[in-house]
């Protein structure tokens, strides 16, 4: 059976869409094995661990000074998991592990493809790009990808959680108003703070009992559980949700950080959305993803300086008061998403192994 390797680490950006093409792959009868970092493995928990290993690195550290004491001990775990796996392909989804793994592979001869999750190539795909058989991207705009790499760069889209399809045919039937919010790792005290403020001005303003979940920091969860129960919002919060997939579809309106993973499931549940992007996200990619949405007319972005309650609480009922451009978001949106990224990618792949 022909074995493809998977390699990225840190963040769900690169991680949730390993978990969808693992899924994938094995449904195709594809052999697959993912590799990851200390930080990565938290999103690989629920799959078969024997296809799981997690890379050692020097430190557990993120600095550019630490990657690089990482860099020979990643390059000796290449040497052994390749003589071991005999990979006929690699796909590297980003992240500083991927760089010496892949470099190495591509020099003893194996193909190798990169995926790009975000709107800007991040630092270690742009020095893969050149060594790489394809380019998978997510949107067809991508920022500092080199316009000599353009034939060999494809528009899958993102590879989405089982569920995000699964979930896509529900139809709403709840009266209630119901707004996912998802800060997750990279919320702040500013959203901790702004956002609950903000759903209950909007609460007031629409006159209806709202539903909010809100993913938050473990650190914020006491805090904005007693804000809502204080005004009697009706809640569901957590530091993370298992479906947070049906929580975004069973929504209205979504109120979020914009990172990859979370737009494509924006783009894919066709929801109006408030983008608040992280502002120290690298090359500042978040703020590129939001503005793929709001170039389509989709979504609303919020700097993260500007949020304060009265902005998003009047930005929300601008959403909800017009649904004439909730149906324009729903439509739109369902013309620019992917469903079938994972096999599109292996098709491609396939016929790149074979020339």
């Amino acid at each position: 059976m022909k074995a493809i390797i998977l390699i990225g680490g840190g963040t769900g950006g690169h991680c949730i869409p390993m978990v969808a093409m693992y899924k994938k792959f094995l449904k195709e009868k594809v052999s697959c094995t993912i590799l990851t970092d200390y930080r990565g493995a938290f999103f690989f928990k629920s799959l078969n661990q024997n296809d799981v290993i997690v890379l050692k690195t020097g430190s557990k550290a993120v600095s550019r000074l630490e990657q690089f004491i990482s860099f020979p001990l990643i390059i000796i775990q290449a040497l052994v998991l390749l003589l071991k796996i005999k990979p006929y392909h690699i796909i590297g989804f980003g992240g500083f592990l991927t760089l010496p793994f892949m470099l190495y592979a591509s020099f003893i001869g194996i193909n190798i493809s990169i995926h790009e999750a975000n709107a800007v190539i991040g630092k270690a795909n742009r020095i893969l790009a050149k060594k790489s058989k394809n380019i998978f991207l997510t949107f067809k705009e991508t920022r500092m990808l080199d316009s000599k790499f353009i034939n060999k760069s494809s528009c899958v889209g993102l590879p989405l959680r089982e569920e995000m399809i699964k979930f896509n045919n529900y139809k709403q039937t709840s009266n209630k108003i119901i707004i996912s919010v998802i800060g997750g790792s990279q919320g702040s005290n500013t959203l901790a703070n702004e956002v609950p403020m903000a759903l209950i001005k909007f609460q007031n303003l629409v006159g209806k009992n709202i539903f909010v979940y809100h993913q938050c920091r473990q650190e914020d969860l006491k805090k904005i559980k007693h804000i809502y129960r204080a005004f009697k919002i009706k809640h569901e919060v957590s530091n993370y949700f298992n479906d947070m997939p049906r929580k975004i579809i069973s929504s209205n309106i979504i109120v979020s950080r914009s990172g990859s993973s979370t737009i494509n499931e924006i783009i894919t549940a066709q929801k109006p959305s408030v983008l608040i992007p992280f502002p120290y996200a690298v090359d500042d990619h978040q703020l590129y993803n939001a503005k793929i949405l709001k170039s389509l007319s989709c979504s609303e972005i919020i700097s993260n300086n500007r949020l304060n309650s009265n902005i998003l609480s009047n930005c929300l009922l601008k959403i909800y008061k017009n649904p004439d451009k909730i149906k324009y978001i729903h439509q739109k949106l369902g013309r620019f998403k992917h469903i079938n990224s994972s096999l599109q990618m292996l098709n491609i792949i396939e016929n790149t192994n074979d020339n």
